[in-house]
């Protein structure tokens, strides 16, 4: 089980409804100010929950649309670091995806209307190696995604990877919180491209299973999450489990899919005489799996414009969730360090590994001579070369070079086993490892997609029995 005791940004308010033991869930509302996609909004506006200011320098927000009835929906913000914006939009009015460019250019691509099958969960027993559990305390449950897309999913909506995967885990996230289930998360924990055709069936669904459960030992996840075009369904899930795949064409699918993947059904009776279900509430107030028209897992412990979202013995997702935590983050051992992802439609990417008052000497080494400097060196301005063995379609290993950089606060950047601090009268500050891929570097190298995770390690010079490790996803494209 892998879980932290860190509470999460979140401004959801609970309060006791008078003359109801349910809770009224509200939103503290942002200051309004004109965005790119206020203009699809309609009467509705957005109200944030959550703010992640900087995921490998991506920004993620999340809130609900509130229009002059209540809840209409709900919208996911993605902002990359070249300032290009992703919004996923799911309400009454409008369901789809916006997209607005480095430049300004804003497109709005409508979802295309998929079904839910009345049986798209598939009955599985547990897998073995993921530790049982529930979740009651403080402590948040990390559960980490593995995701994976296809090159025709990735064609058919021609979106940036990295936001897309971001966009829909908050999905998930922003539901379990409307829920006031605030101990669970799911992060990111890499992201594979398949040249492959892998459907939305239930083939598809054992496949990428298949594919990216060989790759647990590697990124060390605990859910497999795919996307592709095609098939027939919007998404495909086994209950209970870790595994499904969904339809790139829809804008929350995923969060549907989840829920199966927790072990819940459809609307009672579905998943039978039990609490594992979604909820109609009525006036069109859907939760997810039940309708889905509401980002919210059902549960008798919330209030929405005056609606119960679920009922104790047939619609308690959020129970449901909290029995399951320990299962669905136990799947891999906790990793702790440094997570940092890279797809190179991006020309690099960056984490913070240290940030360590004083003035730390903090450099980043390679595990292996193989793959580049292991030893940390008191060098100036440069760009160090790693070179690592990723795996091609046609499953066969080839070296690729990739670029490092290490940089200090403001300092210049500098090659990535450098300890020089830039001046003498700084004091501490976050120290950046920054990567990226050129086509130049790798002129020989057959075309396609290259996939795996590198492993590297931030030392400090004045502190010997300091280290952070760090693990690299990495997908670049030749």
């Amino acid at each position: 089980m892998k879980y932290k005791l860190v509470l999460p940004l979140i401004l959801l308010v609970a309060t006791i409804t008078s003359g109801c033991n349910s809770k009224q869930a509200t939103t503290a509302a942002s200051p309004t100010t004109p965005t790119a996609y206020d203009t699809v909004l309609g009467d509705s506006r957005f109200e944030r929950i959550r703010l992640d200011p900087d995921l490998n320098g991506y920004r993620v927000e999340s809130g609900n649309l509130v229009g002059p009835s209540g809840v209409t929906g709900a919208m996911v913000v993605v902002k990359g670091p070249d300032n290009a914006l992703t919004a996923f939009i799911d309400s009454d009015a409008k369901r789809g995806m916006l997209q607005t460019d480095a430049a300004g250019k804003s497109t709005f691509v409508p979802d295309i209307d998929l079904p839910f099958l009345p049986d798209d969960a598939i009955a599985q027993r547990q897998q073995s190696g993921a530790s049982g559990g529930g979740s009651t305390s403080q402590a948040v449950n990390y559960i980490d995604a593995l995701v994976g897309f296809t090159t025709k999913a990735l064609a058919a909506r021609e979106v940036d990877p990295k936001a897309f995967a971001l966009g829909q885990l908050e999905w998930v996230n922003l539901s379990l919180r409307n829920s006031l289930v605030t101990n669970i998360e799911l992060r990111l924990a890499g992201i594979r491209i398949s040249e492959d055709d892998i459907p939305v069936t239930t083939a598809g669904l054992a496949t990428w299973q298949r594919e990216l459960n060989a790759q647990r030992s590697h990124y060390l996840h605990d859910i497999n999450v795919g996307f592709s075009v095609g098939g027939d369904a919007a998404g495909w899930a086994y209950r209970p489990g870790n595994s499904s795949v969904n339809s790139i064409q829809g804008t929350s699918p995923f969060k549907h899919e989840m829920g199966h993947n927790v072990g819940g059904g459809h609307c009672y009776p579905n998943a039978g005489d039990n609490y594992k279900h979604g909820y109609n509430a009525g006036g069109g107030f859907t939760t997810n799996l039940c309708g889905n028209s509401r980002p919210y897992y059902s549960t008798p412990e919330v209030r929405v414009d005056g609606k119960v979202i679920g009922d104790a013995r047939t619609a308690d997702m959020a129970r449901l969730w909290r029995e399951q935590a320990g299962r669905l983050s136990g799947y891999s051992p906790e990793f702790d360090g440094v997570r940092l992802i890279y797809v190179s439609n991006q020309p690099e990417t960056s984490a913070v590994v240290a940030s360590v008052s004083g003035r730390p000497r903090i450099g980043v080494v390679a595990l292996s001579s193989e793959v580049g400097p292991t030893s940390l060196t008191y060098g100036g301005p440069g760009m160090t070369t790693l070179t690592v063995k990723l795996m091609g379609e046609d499953e066969v290993a080839r070296s690729v070079n990739l670029r490092a950089m290490r940089q200090m606060s403001n300092c210049p950047r500098t090659t990535m086993n450098s300890t020089v601090v830039c001046h003498p009268d700084a004091d501490g500050g976050p120290v950046k490892l920054i990567i990226g891929y050129s086509v130049l570097d790798n002129s020989e190298l057959p075309r396609g997609w290259y996939n795996g995770t590198l492993t590297l390690e931030a030392r400090n010079d004045t502190d010997p029995n300091w280290t952070a490790p760090i693990l690299v996803s990495l997908a670049v494209l030749r």
